[in-house]
């Protein structure tokens, strides 16, 4: 009896980790139906794929350029000492999205991680710890996925490689990497040049810090670069997610928060679609068993280009020092400060994108030398981009954009 009570609990065990993975979504539309964000992040998954006590998300979902196939990573707990990250596959066959699966080319038996498509979707990057090589990339056959290749990325014997790698159009693959003497991660690329891959070189301090800097996401043509950081000025717990917008000059923008919609409880494993509608990223909210993945327009992308682009403006000299507000995007409140150079009466004034004017906010008042504050409430302000512009009385006058999302 107690041999078959032992048994019955064990099958139970395995039917709570594959249950939910047999479970297809029922319909034949891109993004497995699921219902498109819009600047409110969201979960993505079906309640059949969430994380539960024995499976949680280790990345992001990615999906071919018509979004009828996806892959991912799961940290699956298959044994009191057995916990590995598998690869993951579902796409829609025959009018339907199939049953979830391992990729043909996955061998679970190993840890698996960080499936990347390539633009065109007929390349998917990965990496494993079976032998052979640890970089790796399958193609697709008029059969299906091919086995999979390894890619020679030369590692210098100091490097600790992490488990996230992005590559973009050229195949040059972004990753994180940790040493001896910098034993928080930094992200790297290694290019791909002649035929062959190059050794990995630093971002430099342009992208990264002092602290842990992870989990890149690159654009195909290297307009932007997100990634995981834990750098003072976090909103969430752990991680927030950054971007870092590439200049004329080919030197990265200083990376800037991506805000409270997308941190509000720590954000890690960026990937944006291959169409470019939707970021995704993992995070754990309320109601949240584990990681889960979660979904935003890739509008906050351009919104944030656009704070990126007025920063880096040159200001005009005279009594305005600076004028800036944080955070941006905003959603609730948002501080707007400037400095003056000397006492000067001012007037601060809000429009809307249309030129509207929404509201004066200091109106012909005098404001001493230094550094000031205004708090101001957005929270009944319709989502977008609005300009704030400080006047003097002599004429001078500085603007600045800020991003209202509600």
């Amino acid at each position: 009896m107690k041999k078959r009570t032992a048994f019955i609990i064990l099958i139970v065990g395995f039917l709570t980790i594959l249950l939910p993975l047999m479970l297809p979504a029922q319909n034949n539309l891109p993004y497995l139906g699921q219902e498109p964000p819009g600047m409110r992040a969201k979960q993505f998954a079906p309640d059949s794929l969430l994380a539960t006590n024995n499976r949680w998300w280790h990345g992001s979902p990615v999906f071919s350029p018509d979004g009828l196939e996806m892959f991912w990573a799961e940290y699956v707990t298959y044994g009191p000492d057995d916990h590995r990250t598998t690869l993951f596959t579902m796409k829609v066959v025959e009018d339907n999205w199939s049953p979830i699966q391992h990729p043909s080319f996955a061998m679970p038996e190993y840890h698996e991680n960080s499936p990347f498509f390539s633009v065109g979707g007929d390349t998917l990057y990965f990496v494993s710890t079976r032998p052979g090589g640890f970089f790796r990339m399958v193609t697709r056959t008029p059969t299906g996925w091919s086995e999979s290749v390894t890619l020679q990325v030369p590692i210098s014997p100091g490097m600790g490689v992490g488990w996230e790698i992005a590559v973009n159009r050229s195949g040059d693959i972004y990753l994180e990497i940790s040493t001896e003497a910098n034993p928080e991660p930094d992200i790297y690329v290694s290019r791909y040049q002649n035929g062959s891959y190059q050794m990995p070189q630093s971002l430099g301090d342009e992208v990264n810090s002092e602290y842990g800097d992870w989990g890149p996401y690159i654009d195909p043509d290297d307009q932007y670069l997100i990634f995981s950081s834990n750098r003072p000025g976090m909103i969430g717990q752990q991680f927030d997610l950054y971007i870092s917008f590439r200049k004329a000059d080919l030197t990265w923008a200083e990376p800037i928060n991506m805000g409270y919609e997308v941190n509000s409880t720590g954000a890690f494993f960026p990937y944006v679609s291959l169409d470019k509608q939707y970021l995704f990223f993992n995070t754990a909210r309320t109601g949240d068993m584990g990681y889960n993945p979660y979904w935003i327009s890739a509008e906050i992308i351009d919104s944030l280009h656009t704070v990126v682009s007025i920063k880096e403006q040159k200001k005009p000299l005279g009594q305005l020092k600076y004028l800036q507000n944080s955070p941006n995007p905003c959603m609730a409140q948002t501080t707007i400060n400037f400095e003056l150079e000397k006492s000067a009466c001012i007037s601060l004034v809000i429009h809307n994108q249309f030129g509207q004017k929404v509201v004066d906010l200091i109106k012909n008042e005098t404001y001493q030398t230094g550094k000031h504050e205004i708090i101001f409430d957005v929270s009944k302000l319709p989502s977008g981009c609005y300009t704030y512009t400080l006047i003097l009385e002599n004429g001078e006058r500085l603007s600045q954009k800020m991003i209202v999302v509600q």
